[in-house]
């Protein structure tokens, strides 16, 4: 899994390309863990070239999102693959998580 994040102003974008699974979360963790340990409180997952999610990566956007509310931001997902979408609808964590089109729809949500 190759992941980059990129701040676009207050807002962290962490891009995914690959899959977030048993065997990469690890990997996932170590790379947004400096990022949650700041300030940061709103931040996108780019899942443009995201090709799958098990139930471990699930779990770990669920603990990402609830550290984030603790302290009033949010995560929100955008631009899934579709398979990726439908492994959120599947599992109704669409209700759970925003799903955007994009990264800039998911940025400018944040705006409103």
């Amino acid at each position: 899994m190759d992941i980059q994040v990129v701040n676009r102003g207050v807002v962290s974008v962490i891009r995914c390309q690959g899959s977030l699974d048993a065997q990469t979360v690890g990997q996932f963790k170590k790379s947004v863990t400096p990022i949650m340990a700041g300030d940061a409180a709103r931040l996108i997952l780019d899942g443009t070239a995201l090709t799958f999610i098990d139930s471990m990566g699930l779990g770990v956007l669920i603990s990402m999102m609830r550290r984030l509310r603790e302290r009033k931001g949010e995560l929100k997902m955008a631009a899934l693959t579709p398979d990726v979408q439908s492994i959120f609808e599947i599992t109704r964590l669409n209700r759970l998580f925003d799903i955007c089109p994009t990264v800039d729809v998911a940025a400018q949500r944040f705006a409103s």
